[in-house]
């Protein structure tokens, strides 16, 4: 079921080092249209690891450098070793690197440019990645 078919907010969790960006996705997504969002803001990969455990979230924005570690092939693997399966986006200033290029094997389900971030980019990855994968036919019959 979809959760603006529930009513149930998303929970995003954001994994940044800097404060500045939780205020700037904060704002960002007070302009966004569907669901309720629910944003979970950590400023490392410990704390991240801890929250997934926890469960109850549904997609992860993770900044693609983290102290100490250096890149999202260090951290992302992390939350999937945590038993974290919902998707996994890398967000960074710059993901022009060739090594964004293999971002699927470790892990992560999309990257996005934090220059592409806006309430469209949203509600998409919103839409793509929080949806059942059945269709609203089929879904009605495991209600």
């Amino acid at each position: 079921m979809k959760p603006e078919q529930t009513g149930h907010a998303v929970k995003i969790l954001l994994v940044d080092d800097d404060p500045a960006e939780h205020m700037l996705l904060m704002r960002t997504l007070e302009k966004v249209d569907g669901p309720p969002i629910d944003l979970v803001y950590v400023g490392d990969i410990g704390s991240a690891v801890d929250c997934v455990k926890k469960g109850g979230i549904d997609v992860v924005f993770l900044d693609n450098r983290l102290v100490p570690n250096n890149d999202f092939r260090e951290t992302a693997p992390q939350l999937r070793q945590a038993g974290y399966i919902g998707p996994i986006g890398i967000i960074s200033s710059d993901i022009s690197g060739s090594y964004f290029q293999q971002f699927q094997e470790f892990g992560v389900d999309f990257r996005i440019g934090k220059d592409e971030i806006d309430r469209t980019a949203i509600s998409f990855i919103i839409s793509e990645y929080t949806s059942d994968q059945l269709s609203d036919n089929c879904a009605e019959d495991f209600s």
